[in-house]
């Protein structure tokens, strides 16, 4: 006897479940607001117990199903709720794994990322996770099949649930309005923590940017009047070294407990300690930096559709070079000379992007003798791979790693915070020796130029303090160790002769930050400007001329 076990097609499909578009609705907008929001209410239990925290949980819930529900519209209702679901696991995901809020710059911060960025932040300890929050949700919603109605019943019903949905949020929102808005206001962090609104709120904000870039200004000049005041025999070779993530308060010159920079304090060095940076994250403060905009004006499409300092100097005859060791310039460098024949080298083997940073300096004296053009002073930027994380062992090499053992894992949360602090100092460590190899490249060139050397990080990181890792908080909330960086200025006795500069007054400049960059890289160069902001500047207040 045979016994034929197989399904069909057609019986398959009469075995899944019927359910009405409105209860499909309803349920996504449930396991939404109680499956991926767990960093949520870990956040608002404590404010108040469940008496605030249920009222703030229908709140979301009533949202989430207006949410579901504003596009679950015929075939087209699966693919908004499944988009709604992959948003939400993976904002959960990355908000429980590294204590992040998902806003707008976070957002940006990530579609900038690059592949090996990317790829750092990868695991196959993600995979339990994803199989449990992704895969069986999406595999419930795909078995389930939606009830055929008329269009005219389809459209009432929705319709209806829309109505419901709007009136029962005004009530709530009316009888709770002095409990809402205290919290929000006290707590603007938890905006960010609400999934999917938080990832739909920042891809509204993103999509906002791309369609003010998209139809930008025409493309501004800036310090069009810009120009060298000064000639000499010797031209000026400086090197600006972008930091990456660093923080000022893990390097050992400024007073922390590790000797994280001991070739460092062997140098004569202009120390300004911490300063405050421009943004948390890359795709913000690297642009803010170099823009002549401030911190308090800062405009994303107007720092990108304007000069920023590297085309003023190009402007006024220097040359300007970007070497790039991470996920690009932020279109900082699209008009001046980008250099990447470090990468690739026999002796690195190396991908830009992935190279040790001190590839950086590979072949770096024989290219400035070769481009070298009578009294052409030279801008180089190098711009580092630091301490990106959260792989933050792949950014030392074996020489400096001075403090054991080290986090090798992406997954920070699961690894001991001093072993991370560890893998973090010993990058920091990498990155003195670079910094140390600068100054001796510029002191091997010191016969032809009048050379300096700056070193600025681009902002900070958090490494597991109150449960946050990594970077890219809003400012407003971002701990110091996001937003305090170290800035330094190594000057050469030619450069500090022939500017007559009183390094003593230089170094006890207060209250510095980000801001300060434009100006005073121009005042390096001794460029003037009528555009320049001597209220801004760190140089021009301690020449002695």
């Amino acid at each position: 006897m045979h016994l034929d076990v197989s399904i069909s097609p057609v019986r398959l499909r009469a075995m899944q479940p019927e359910i009405s578009r409105e209860l499909l609705s309803i349920s996504a907008a449930i396991l939404l607001t109680l499956m991926f929001n767990q960093s949520f209410i870990k956040s608002i239990l404590p404010l108040g117990g469940w008496l605030l925290t249920l009222p703030l949980m229908a709140l979301l819930l009533l949202i989430n199903i207006f949410i579901c529900q504003i596009f679950s519209m015929g075939k087209f209702q699966k693919v908004w709720l499944s988009t709604l679901i992959i948003l939400a696991a993976v904002s959960q995901y990355f908000m429980q794994q590294y204590g992040v809020l998902l806003d707008k710059s976070m957002l940006i911060n990530a579609l900038e990322t690059d592949s090996h960025e990317m790829t750092g932040l990868l695991s196959s300890a993600m995979l339990p996770y994803f199989v449990v929050y992704l895969l069986l949700p999406l595999s419930f919603l795909f078995w389930v099949k939606p009830q055929r109605r008329k269009l005219r019943s389809s459209v009432k019903r929705y319709s209806a649930l829309l109505f419901i949905v709007v009136a029962l949020l005004s009530g709530l929102a009316a009888s709770q309005y002095q409990n809402f808005a205290g919290v929000f206001r006290q707590h603007r962090y938890l905006k960010h923590q609400a999934v999917p609104l938080n990832a739909l709120a920042a891809a509204f904000g993103v999509l906002q940017s791309k369609i003010a870039d998209g139809h930008p200004t025409t493309f501004s000049e800036y310090a069009v009047d810009a120009r060298i005041i000064k000639q000499a025999n010797k031209p000026k070779l400086v090197i600006m070294v972008l930091g990456e993530t660093v923080r000022a308060d893990h390097l050992g010159i400024n007073g922390y407990l590790r000797n994280t920079t001991p070739l460092l304090a062997q140098r004569e060095l202009i120390n300004f300690g911490a300063i405050d940076a421009c943004g948390t994250a890359t795709a913000v403060s690297v642009p803010c930096l170099f823009s002549y905009l401030d911190k308090a004006h800062y405009n994303d499409t107007m720092a990108k559709h304007s000069d920023n300092v590297l085309d003023v100097l190009k402007r006024a005859g220097i040359k300007v070079i970007w070497r790039n060791n991470n996920s690009g310039c932020k279109t900082m460098c699209d008009r001046v000379v980008i250099d990447h024949s470090f990468a690739g080298n026999s002796t690195f083997d190396c991908e830009e992007g992935a190279c040790p940073d001190i590839a950086l300096l590979h072949n770096l004296s024989q290219e400035i003798a070769q481009i070298k053009n009578d009294n052409q002073p030279i801008f180089i930027v190098l711009h580092q791979q630091g301490n990106h994380g959260p792989e933050y062992y792949k950014r030392s090499e074996i020489q400096h790693k001075h403090f054991l053992p080290e986090c090798e894992s992406n997954l920070l949360s699961e690894c001991q915070p001093q072993h991370i602090i560890n893998a973090y100092d010993n990058a920091i460590v990498a990155t003195d020796e670079l910094l140390s190899n600068t100054i001796a490249v510029l002191e091997g060139l010191s016969a032809e130029f009048d050379t300096a050397m700056l070193y600025v990080s681009d902002h900070g990181e958090s490494l597991g303090e109150n449960g946050v890792y990594l970077h890219g908080l809003p400012f407003w909330m971002a701990p110091e160790a996001q937003t305090k960086v170290p800035m330094l200025l190594w000057l050469s006795t030619n450069f500090t002769q022939r500017l007559a500069l009183d390094t003593d007054c230089i170094s006890q400049q207060k209250d510095l930050s980000h801001d300060y960059v434009f100006n005073s890289i121009l005042s390096l160069f001794e460029v003037t400007s009528s555009s320049k902001d001597v209220q801004l500047d760190f140089i021009r207040p301690c020449t002695l001329t």
